[in-house]
C-alpha cells in the first residue's frame, strides 16, 4: 500500500484489548476512556503499556467521539445524539443526560460551559452544558459537513468533509456564531488540533482537483495526509506545509485525526493505520513511524483506526473491529491541554423569526407535526408528543412523554403513531382532553425508528430504522404491530427519506444517499416486497420526493436546486431529465404538496420556500424564509402552514399567496 512512500520504522503493538468495536479514546491523567459498541470503558493507565479496566457503562448508541472535561464525559453517537456521563467514580460511570442533537452527532469539543457538536451535514451545534444534566440548545453555525472541531479562546476550528476545508468561526457570543474564514485542504477534512499559532488538519479520501472517480485521476484516493496552517490571524490562515500518507480509498470508515506532542504529530488514517510525524521543522514534516491494525476476519483491508489517545511512549488506537490496540511510540508523551479562555453565555435573546410567524416552544425540538382533527400533534424530540391548538394564539393542550426521542408523528382515525428513536414505533389512542394512551409498540433491536409513514388505509406503516434499514410493519391490529418486510441498501437514511404517499395506490419509495431510490409494493392484502424498480443515482440526502396529484409520478428536488419528475420506469441520470427551476431560488430540501402549493423545507441550511406549481414547467416563487434553526416537512391546515422548526419550536403562519 505504501511502497513509494517512506513510512519510517514499523511501530510495535505491545497489547491488544478485546473490546469489540472501538471508535475513540481519551486520556486524562492516568485515566483512559474508550468508547465503542454503545459502551464507555474507563481504564487505569498508570502503567501506560498495560491499562486495566475499572468500569463501564452501556446503552450509549452509535458512539463516535469522546471528550472528557473534569469529571464529565461527553460522547457523540451519530443518530443517537449526545450522551453526557458522570465519571467521578471511574468504576461506576453514570448517565447524566441524553441530548437530542439537531442531526448526526459526530465530533465533540467542550470549552467552559459550551459543548460544540459537529453535526455532519448541518454544521456545528452549540449547547449550553452549565448544567450537564439539563443541556440546552444555543445555536448552530453552518460550516458545511462538519466532522470534527476544536476551540480556543472563543474561536472554533472545524474540519469540513466533502468541500475539503478548514472553516474558522467566531463563537465568542454562543448565541450568534459566525464564519470567519474558509481555507482549502488537500483532502476531505476531519480531525484537527492546535498548537501555538498553528492548526494541524488530518485529511483523507480524494485530493482537490479530482475530475474522474477512478485511479486514472491523480487526485483520486490521494487526499490522505496532514496539512499545517498558520492561524496567527484566524480570518486569514496561511498554508505552511503538507505531509502525505499512502493512496487509498474505501468508503464507509472515513475518519482521520491528529494530535501534536512536542516535535511529533500522531495521525490516525483509518485503514492506512497510525503514523508518527516529525514536525520539528514545520516546513518539512516527515513520517518516522507507522503501524497498521490487524485485518479483521473476512475483510480485505487492515482494520480502520477510529480515533486514538496518546500516552507516555504509547498510542492507544481504537480499532473499529479489533478492539483497543496499544502501540509503542517512545517519541510521544501525554497531552498537555492548551490554555483556553472560554466564552461566557449571555442572557437568552428574543427569538429571531421571519415576520408573520407565531411559535410554540416546547422543552424539546420540534421534528414533525401532524393534524389530528382540529388539533396538531407535534413530535418534540426529548419533549415527547405535544398537542397544540392552532388558533389565533398557539396553545399547548397536553404533553405525552415518550420512551425515546419523538422524531416523527402521523395520525389515523383515533390513533397517533410516533417514531420514538430507541423507543421504536409507539401507537397511542386519543382520549378525553386530548390525552394519549399507549396501545401498541414495535421495537427493532439496535435499530432506532426515525420516521413513520402510513399507507392511506392505515393498515401498514413504512419505517426508517437505524442507519439504513427500511421496514414495512403491519399495524392493522394497533395492539400488535409487526414487521413484515425489511430491506437495506448501500448508504444512509439521514432523515425523512421515505416519501409520503404511494404512487399507483400501492408503491412506496425510499432512497439511500448512495444507492438511490427504490420502490416497494405495499398494496393491501399482498406481501410487501421490492417491486424490482429503482432509480440508481445519487440524489443528495437533503432532498426528497413527494407524490404528484396525478398519483402516478413523483416530484423530486435535486442536488442542483431544481425540480424533476420520475416514475418507476425511469433510469436516466438526473442530468438527462427535464428539470424545472426558479432563477435565484434554491429548491433543495424536503417537499410536501397541498393543492398547487409546493413547500420545500431545508433542515440543512434553515430555508423554506413556497412555490406555485400550477404550471410545473414554469414554477413560481410565492415566498422564501430563512430560519436560525431547522425547518422540517410542512403541513397545511385551514389557510395556515405548520412548520416543525427544530429548537425554534412549532412555527405557524398564513399560507402565502392564498386568496
Amino acid at each position: 500500500m505504501a511502497d513509494e512512500l517512506a513510512m519510517g520504522r514499523e511501530l510495535r503493538a505491545v497489547r491488544s484489548l478485546d473490546l469489540g468495536r472501538c471508535m475513540d479514546a481519551e486520556l486524562v491523567g492516568d485515566l483512559l476512556y474508550v468508547i465503542g459498541g454503545a459502551k464507555l470503558h474507563v481504564f487505569d493507565a498508570s502503567t501506560p503499556a498495560d491499562p486495566q479496566r475499572l468500569g463501564s457503562i452501556g446503552g450509549l448508541g452509535g458512539t463516535r467521539q469522546i471528550a472528557v472535561r473534569g469529571k464529565i464525559a461527553y460522547v457523540t453517537s451519530r443518530e443517537d445524539g449526545l450522551f453526557i456521563v458522570d465519571v467521578a467514580d471511574p468504576a461506576k460511570p453514570e448517565l447524566l443526560s441524553h441530548y437530542d442533537t439537531i442531526e448526526l452527532a459526530t465530533g465533540i469539543e467542550v470549552s467552559g460551559s459550551v459543548a460544540y457538536v459537529a453535526c455532519r451535514t448541518y454544521g456545528v451545534e452549540l449547547i449550553d452544558v452549565r448544567s450537564p444534566a439539563k443541556p440546552r440548545h444555543l445555536s448552530t453555525v453552518r460550516t458545511g459537513e462538519a466532522q470534527s472541531c476544536v476551540v480556543r479562546d472563543g474561536i472554533l476550528y472545524v474540519g469540513v468533509w466533502h468541500s475539503r476545508e478548514l472553516v474558522i468561526c467566531d463563537v465568542r457570543n454562543p448565541w450568534q456564531p459566525t464564519v470567519m474564514s474558509r481555507s482549502p485542504l488537500d483532502g476531505y477534512g476531519d480531525g484537527l488540533t492546535l498548537r501555538g499559532n498553528y492548526c494541524y488538519a488530518a485529511t483523507g479520501h480524494h485530493a482537490r482537483g479530482m475530475r474522474k472517480r477512478d485511479e486514472s485521476d491523480p487526485a483520486y484516493a490521494t487526499g490522505h495526509g496532514l496539512d499545517i496552517l498558520d492561524i496567527s490571524d484566524p480570518a486569514k490562515p496561511t498554508f505552511v506545509s503538507r505531509c502525505k500518507m499512502p493512496r487509498f480509498y474505501s468508503i464507509g470508515m472515513d475518519m482521520w485525526d491528529v494530535a501534536v506532542r512536542g516535535d511529533y504529530a500522531v495521525v490516525g488514517d483509518t485503514h492506512n493505520g497510525v503514523f508518527v510525524v516529525n514536525i520539528a521543522d514545520l516546513t518539512k514534516p516527515t513520517i518516522v513511524g507507522h503501524r497498521q491494525l490487524p485485518i479483521p476476519k473476512g475483510k480485505e483491508h487492515p482494520d480502520a483506526v477510529g480515533g486514538f489517545a496518546v500516552g507516555k511512549g504509547v498510542v492507544y488506537v481504537a480499532g473499529s473491529r479489533t478492539g483497543l490496540q496499544v502501540v509503542e511510540a517512545p517519541e510521544v508523551q501525554p497531552d498537555v491541554r492548551y490554555p483556553d479562555t472560554p466564552p461566557a453565555i449571555p442572557p437568552t435573546p428574543k427569538p429571531d423569526l421571519p415576520a408573520g410567524f407565531q411559535t410554540y416552544r416546547p422543552a424539546g425540538q420540534v421534528w414533525a407535526v401532524a393534524m389530528h382533527g382540529e388539533v396538531a400533534r407535534a413530535a418534540c424530540g426529548a419533549g415527547g408528543i405535544h398537542t397544540v391548538a392552532i388558533d389565533d394564539e398557539l396553545k399547548g393542550l397536553a404533553m405525552q412523554p415518550t420512551t425515546g426521542f419523538a422524531l416523527d408523528v402521523k395520525t389515523f382515525g383515533n390513533y397517533v403513531y410516533v417514531a420514538e428513536s430507541e423507543g421504536g414505533l409507539s401507537i397511542w389512542e386519543a382520549g378525553k382532553d386530548h390525552a394519549l394512551r399507549l396501545v401498541g409498540r414495535l421495537k427493532e433491536r439496535n435499530r432506532p425508528i426515525r420516521q413513520v409513514v402510513l399507507t392511506p388505509d392505515g393498515k401498514r406503516a413504512l419505517l426508517a430504522a437505524g442507519k439504513s434499514h427500511f421496514l414495512v410493519a403491519d399495524v392493522s391490529d394497533v395492539t400488535k404491530p409487526e414487521v413484515i418486510f425489511r430491506d437495506k441498501r448501500h448508504g444512509l437514511l439521514y432523515g425523512y427519506q421515505v416519501a409520503p404517499g404511494l404512487t399507483e395506490g400501492r408503491y412506496a419509495l425510499c432512497f439511500w444517499h448512495v444507492a438511490g431510490a427504490f420502490w416497494y409494493d405495499v398494496g393491501a392484502g399482498e406481501p410487501a416486497k421490492w417491486s424490482g424498480d429503482s432509480y440508481p443515482h445519487r440524489l443528495g440526502s437533503m432532498n426528497g420526493f413527494v407524490v404528484l396529484p396525478d398519483g402516478k409520478r413523483m416530484l423530486c428536488t435535486t442536488r442542483k436546486g431544481t425540480l424533476a419528475v420520475i416514475d418507476r420506469a425511469e433510469r436516466r441520470p438526473m442530468d438527462e431529465l427535464t428539470q424545472y427551476g426558479i432563477k435565484g431560488a434554491d429548491l433543495r430540501g424536503k417537499p410536501t404538496i397541498y393543492g398547487n402549493r409546493l413547500y420545500i423545507a431545508d433542515r440543512f441550511f434553515g430555508r423554506l420556500v413556497v412555490v406555485d406549481i400550477t404550471d410545473l414547467a414554469h414554477p413560481r416563487l410565492l415566498a422564501r424564509y430563512q430560519f436560525a434553526a431547522n425547518p422540517g416537512l410542512v403541513v397545511e391546515h385551514l389557510g395556515k402552514m405548520l412548520v416543525p422548526g427544530g429548537y425554534d419550536g412549532l412555527l405557524v403562519a398564513p399560507v402565502p399567496g392564498r386568496r
